[in-house]
């Protein structure tokens, strides 16, 4: 847009000396008029997205400089939840999923590796 506004303001210094047609340098600036304010709001969207942002990973505790830890936020409490129904449903962890989580039931792998097979 700076180029354009460049180009518009030497077409208007040199007048009727400029090479630019007239009709075309009129088109660019109607075509201005519009994208200046847009790209404006576009920014200003911009800026109140991003506060938006900051302001839900606060919340949520995934911020800078949040950890688990960080008390009342969502993943603090989420944590929390998780630990005391694992607690509470020791040996059932399944019943979790009522709650939402991701169980996964299944047998641990044997840490001894079977022998190697004779060819």
């Amino acid at each position: 847009m700076s180029l354009s506004q460049s180009i518009l303001k030497k077409h208007a210094a040199d007048g009727d000396a400029s090479p630019l047609d007239n009709d075309k340098m009129t088109k660019l600036s109607a075509s201005l008029a519009v994208a200046v304010p847009q790209n404006q709001a576009a920014l200003d969207a911009d800026a109140v997205a991003q506060k938006a942002r900051q302001t839900r990973d606060q919340a949520l505790g995934v911020a800078d400089g949040q950890t688990v830890y960080t008390k009342d936020t969502a993943m603090n409490l989420v944590t929390y939840a998780r630990d005391l129904l694992l607690v509470e449903n020791e040996g059932q962890e399944e019943a979790l999923t009522a709650y939402g989580f991701n169980v996964v039931v299944g047998s641990a792998k044997n840490p001894t590796p079977a022998p190697a097979k004779a060819k």
